[in-house]
């Protein structure tokens, strides 16, 4: 039965066996004494049988207890030498060498209580250890978390809004907060700042000072930076990814965050992520762009082409024949002297004709002209440069629209109504300086001026014998807006201004 209790009871066992062997034997010492005694007085008598009766007990007894005492010791050494070298073997084995029982030590439980400290310390690493992966692992999957609700959000407004200026700074501030950094910014190329309408640089809460020392399309076309600096608020890490697809390059991202922000292949990746949905977002709004300009410009020239086959070939007969009619009024008609009545009328109708005529052939130059992919920004900057070199006149453009939402036949009218005015100026004006402003008002209203310091026109005489106006005051009218000619600063120059409501903003 002992084999079935631990080695330590079998030792206390048997230690209170020999307690027990040992209170035999110093019971049957004082019996022996007391039989002995006994058979003194009375030799050869029961008491000198019962003594050697109680001798050979002793004998057996003493026998009994050396063999207990040896058992018990070697019990002792197996459990507290032989098997503490043991189990100290196995705790290293299982440690992995790291942990090692000292030499030193009052006996081989000091080396085991040692070593169990030392397992208990490398235990107490390794849960720190898997504290430290478990918060680490919390992270990434609220990173995770974030990142997925984030690339959500940028999709949604991809899918339901165009780039604007709100758009994009609320995705970058977004992304700020989903990556913990200082500032988000994010630097379009100037054709396709120009194209959309937004500023070059955009920043959420502020823009990046890297974009103080590089230039926004070298970063974009050198493949990006990495890097740290020293700041003003203390060390920081800066990186820079190109915003671009398979085909063009639209701008930089930029991501300034902490000196002890570590960018991980996850925060990488999201970065990569948004410069792709910038790309996808730009490349589709500006082929959506030039799709509607090629759309509407393809039919403005069909009616252009209709308008040229028919009523300006029309025109041009009828001229020819009002031009043959006089000549053959002047011949065969006496009566009708110089100052008739009838040659009178027929001036009268080829003034008539040939302004027909001029008026067409404007709205036939109109309607084939074409919108660059810059948009209304570039087109007016090309108007500009254009006048400015043939007439000599200094002409400024202030524009100011930034993300307003005009349609592309918007557009359009205000390019050809800039452009009469500006035609006006180098024709009658004899101005040296002029200036065009595009704003936005209050309501979404938008506003163009035109300005010059030449001769002047009277204040809303309508501008009577200049065919011009009536047109710009026609497009006006078909924009919803108003157009008024007024004179300018110190009563110098002429003020073209006109307003309209774009018909994306509403009523």
């Amino acid at each position: 039965m002992l084999h079935r209790y631990p080695l330590l009871s079998r030792l206390s066992l048997m230690l209170a066996c020999l307690a027990s062997i040992a209170a035999g034997l110093f019971f049957s010492a004082g019996l022996a004494v007391r039989l002995e005694l006994a058979a003194q007085v009375a030799p050869g008598g029961v008491a000198a049988s019962r003594l050697a009766g109680v001798e050979l007990m002793q004998a057996v007894l003493a026998l009994l207890f050396l063999a207990g005492c040896v058992f018990t010791l070697r019990s002792a050494w197996k459990v507290l030498a032989v098997r503490t070298d043991f189990a100290l073997a196995r705790v290293a084995a299982h440690t992995a060498g790291a942990v090692t029982a000292p030499a030193g030590g009052a006996d081989e439980i000091d080396r085991l209580v040692r070593a169990l400290d030392a397992v208990a310390d490398q235990l107490g690493g390794h849960l720190a250890d898997g504290e430290r992966l478990s918060r680490h692992a919390r992270e990434h999957e609220r990173f995770a978390a974030r990142s997925l609700e984030f690339i959500y959000r940028a999709c949604a407004c991809l899918a339901e809004n165009s780039a604007s200026t709100p758009w994009l700074t609320a995705l970058l501030e977004d992304m700020a907060g989903c990556l913990q950094a200082r500032c988000c910014s994010l630097a379009l190329l100037d054709p396709v700042a120009e194209g959309l309408g937004v500023p070059a640089q955009l920043g959420a809460p502020r823009l990046a000072r890297l974009l103080d020392e590089f230039d926004a399309e070298a970063l974009a076309r050198g493949g990006g930076l990495r890097r740290s600096v020293s700041g003003p608020a203390g060390e920081m890490v800066e990186l820079a990814v190109p915003v671009r697809d398979a085909d063009n390059i639209y701008g930089v991202l930029i991501v300034e965050a902490p000196g002890e922000f570590l960018f991980e292949s996850r925060h990488s990746r999201l970065v990569d992520a948004l410069a792709g949905l910038f790309a996808l977002s730009l490349g589709n709004l500006q082929r959506n762009q030039r799709r509607r300009r090629l759309a509407l410009m393809d039919e403005r020239n069909a009616i252009a082409g209709e308008l040229h086959d028919s009523l300006a070939q029309a025109l041009s007969y009828m001229k020819l024949q009002i031009a043959r009619l006089q000549l053959e009024i002047g011949r065969s008609c006496a009566a009708c002297a110089p100052g008739g009545r009838v040659l009178e009328v027929s001036a009268e109708i080829k003034t008539g004709l040939d302004s027909a005529y001029r008026h067409l052939r404007e709205l036939l130059s109109a309607f084939r002209t074409s919108m660059p992919p810059g948009g209304l920004q570039q087109a007016l900057r090309e108007v500009v440069e254009e006048l400015s070199a043939r007439a000599g006149t200094e002409i400024g453009l202030d524009y100011r629209l930034g993300d307003a939402a005009l349609s592309v036949n918007e557009e359009f009218h205000l390019l050809q109504i800039v452009r009469e005015a500006l035609t006006n100026v180098i024709r009658h004006a004899r101005a040296d300086h002029a200036l065009i402003s595009l704003d936005c008002a209050e309501g979404g209203e938008v506003r163009v001026r035109v300005e010059d310091d030449g001769r002047g026109i009277q204040p809303d005489s309508g501008g009577e014998g200049h065919h011009g106006v009536s047109i710009m005051r026609e497009r006006a009218r078909q924009l919803g807006g108003s157009l008024s000619l007024q004179a300018g600063v110190d009563g110098l120059g002429t003020c073209v201004e006109m307003r309209f409501r774009p018909r994306a903003t509403g009523a």
